[in-house]
């Protein structure tokens, strides 16, 4: 399958929205302060679309296979909001898409490591992101809303081609 990562647009968003229809799923991809029920306007705003790097995994189509933003968080490249099409899920895009992230991210921020948050309940991207070669490590910095979350780091060169 011919898939790349391409900035994501406001209509892809559109279509991101209707892949959380419930408040558990809303949580697991958003985080903690991610406000629900959202609206078109809440949910740019709290995905902060235009001021993180936001990236669309798409197939030839241009179809919307996945989603995943990535930032700089303590020296590493930060992968968050990851999601794969309800669709999709199952075929390995997970894997592509944090692959293609963490390649472009850990380029642009010239970054070694990688890191992200997980729920620590939400077993099927633990099982991936282990897959992938992360591992549990302790955040330096206590925050309440970390509590029901894993945080994950794995070195960049785990996802060089």
């Amino acid at each position: 399958m011919n898939i790349r990562l391409e900035p994501a647009t406001e209509s892809q968003l559109k279509t991101l929205m209707t892949w959380l229809p419930e408040r558990r799923q809303c949580l697991q991809w958003g985080g903690p302060q991610f406000r629900y029920p959202f609206t078109e306007q809440t949910f740019f705003e709290d995905c902060r679309w235009r001021e993180l790097p936001s990236h669309a995994l798409v197939n030839a189509e241009r179809e919307l296979l996945g989603f995943g933003q990535y930032y700089g968080r303590l020296g590493r490249c930060h992968l968050g909001r990851l999601i794969v099409s309800p669709q999709h899920r199952g075929a390995g895009l997970g894997k592509a898409l944090v692959t293609k992230l963490v390649q472009q991210g850990c380029s642009q921020l010239d970054a070694r490591e990688c890191s992200l948050f997980v729920l620590k309940d939400n077993t099927p991207a633990q099982k991936l992101y282990k897959k992938l070669g992360f591992q549990e490590a302790a955040y330096p910095e206590p925050h309440d809303w970390l509590a029901g979350c894993n945080y994950m780091i794995a070195p960049s060169e785990n996802f060089i081609a």
